[in-house]
């Protein structure tokens, strides 16, 4: 497993104390002095710890002697003559640098508190079964796509430890531009993500990235509101299974659930996860929904529940169905896959002009068909990072609707839409289907359904007079396109003036629209279909019911 992390040390004592702390984990130093430079470059170099029998041609490592014996020493540069000169090789990069542009930048090297190199540690686990040499190859390709081949570096892969990992120095100037590497918040996410990539790939095992990391923008909003999401998800469930205030905070605890209502207001946090302050119920709902009050009154509606036992798996299985839930499904071709591990795809793709790169496809979002091709299933919301191998400064988060679009435009595919007021109505018919297995049909938690129910129905109808304006927008320019193609100059004039109002340019690929088209009309008829045999479903099962209480009142009055 491949272990990447990000961290800034002044000074050789700082460095070896953060080296002694950090043995397993990987990070990511600034050195900020020549001296540091130069300890940190003999220290990796060590050849107690880089030593290893002569056995593999694949790379071209020094032969030292160890213990009457020729070995190879797994360390290796780019762009620097030899391994022990790296320092002053750096050094020459820069005096370059600073001749070039004037004496102002010798304070690279004269002030302490420059960036001199970066420090970069790849830590990896006994159990991903890889040789030093495959360890060593991750290191350079991952050094060498992040900086683009432009900056100078010394890598040395140390078996000294419990784990192999690799050590990588690298000058912070540029060799072709005699820019200074920039550190910027985007680039520790790049290391990650292009590091996890050949780890992947290789067959190491990778650290999963956390849903609150999936963008910058993002993170803070998450990283705030994850818990919030899951305790109102937890909430919901058990306001619709529980028969009393007593038995909703019983079925609380079974779904690790802390309740406090010790004061004023009542407070939550999630047992089974790293929530250190308590959410208060106002913060969770503005009409109050989660109250003491509200509770109370809204459990006492409920006829039939899940059980204390049951409530805990209802609930994961609740989960599991939402999660395995897609919004749009798109096949990709074997062209498009750069490489297949266990973790996922890696896609080949273009996010803007001259700016190709790759993204990882997870493999739960994956299926593989017979012929060789893929089908993926994402959200809208998802985010996929997309990283660029010759400009890392490009790396970043791409929307699922956005790497689905690109897909599409990339192979001509259509985006099948699955609208998401189907799986609300799924959900809807599910809690429908228990009650009436329950024999529920009347009540006020019955009732509560079928006002949602009708809600719903009512909220789709708007959704597809939506799709039907868009379909016929669609259909308009479609025969704009047609028109712009006939030999009759007033028949051109009118398609121009069409796309025109549409704000259309003309030069558009027809193939797009038409895609389009099929798009707007498959997620229309699905929908559609979709509405009618549930509508048709309900009525047939109020029709029985409502045939069953007749005869049992016939069979009263005899």
């Amino acid at each position: 497993m491949v272990v990447t992390k990000v961290l800034q040390i002044k000074g050789v004592s700082s460095l070896d104390r953060s080296t002694k702390y950090i043995e397993d984990e990987a990070k990511t130093v600034e050195l900020n002095d020549i001296k540091s430079l130069t300890n940190a470059l003999r220290y990796i170099e060590n050849p107690s710890k880089t030593s290893l029998l002569e056995k593999d041609k694949q790379l071209e490592f020094p032969a030292v002697v160890k213990d009457g014996r020729v070995v190879k020493q797994l360390v290796s540069t780019y762009g620097i003559t030899d391994a022990s000169t790296a320092t002053e090789e750096f050094l020459l990069t820069k005096k370059n640098a600073a001749q070039r542009r004037g004496t102002k930048e010798l304070s690279d090297i004269q002030n302490p508190n420059r960036v001199l190199a970066h420090h970069i540690i790849q830590s990896f686990s006994p159990e991903d079964d890889l040789s030093p040499q495959e360890i060593h190859e991750i290191g350079r390709k991952t050094i060498l796509e992040l900086t683009g081949g432009q900056h100078e570096f010394v890598i040395a892969t140390h078996m000294d430890k419990g784990h192999i990992h690799n050590h990588i120095i690298f000058n912070s100037t540029n060799s072709v531009t005699l820019n200074k590497f920039r550190w910027q918040k985007n680039t520790a996410r790049s290391l990650f993500n292009i590091s996890n990539k050949y780890a992947d790939i290789a067959g190491a095992k990778i650290l999963k990235e956390r849903l609150w990391t999936n963008r910058k923008s993002y993170h803070a909003y998450r990283k705030k509101n994850s818990f919030r999401y899951e305790i109102k998800s937890r909430l919901d469930f058990l306001l619709k299974h529980s028969t009393s205030l007593d038995d909703f905070k019983v079925k609380a605890r079974a779904l690790d659930l802390v309740v406090d209502t010790s004061g004023k207001e009542i407070k939550y946090r999630l047992a089974d996860r790293d929530q250190t302050r308590n959410v208060r119920d106002r913060t969770l709902s503005k009409k109050g929904n989660y109250s003491l009050d509200k509770i109370s009154e809204r459990v006492l509606t409920n006829e039939v529940t899940f059980s204390v036992d049951e409530i805990k798996s209802e609930y994961e299985k609740m989960v599991a169905e939402r999660d395995d839930d897609f919004e749009m499904k798109i096949t990709v071709e074997e062209w498009q896959v750069m490489e297949e591990t266990k973790s996922g795809i890696y896609l080949e793709m273009e996010f803007g002009i001259r700016n190709k790169g790759t993204i990882l496809i997870p493999a739960h979002q994956v299926e593989k068909a017979e012929d060789g091709s893929y089908e993926i299933f994402i959200r809208k919301n998802d985010f996929y990072y997309f990283v660029n191998p010759e400009h890392a400064d490009k790396n970043r988060y791409m929307k699922g609707e956005t790497v689905a679009s690109q897909l599409s435009y990339d192979n001509g595919e259509m985006i099948v839409r699955k609208n998401p007021k189907i799986s609300t109505l799924d959900q809807l018919v599910r809690e429908y289907n228990y009650l009436s297995a329950h024999g529920v049909t009347e009540g006020q938690q019955f009732d509560d359904l079928l006002s949602r129910f009708e809600e719903e129905l009512e909220e789709v109808d708007k959704m597809l007079d939506k799709l039907d304006r868009r379909l016929g927008d669609l259909n308009k320019i479609q025969a704009a396109f047609l028109g712009l193609e006939s030999r009759d100059s007033q028949e051109v004039k009118l398609a121009e003036s069409i796309l025109k109002d549409f704000k259309v340019d003309p030069s558009t690929r027809k193939a797009e629209i038409d895609k389009l088209v099929k798009e707007a009309t498959f997620e229309r008829q699905a929908l559609y279909q979709r509405v009618e045999a549930i509508t048709k479903d309900y009525k047939l099962h109020q029709d029985i019911e409502k045939n069953v209480e007749q005869r049992k009142d016939r069979e009263t009055s005899l």
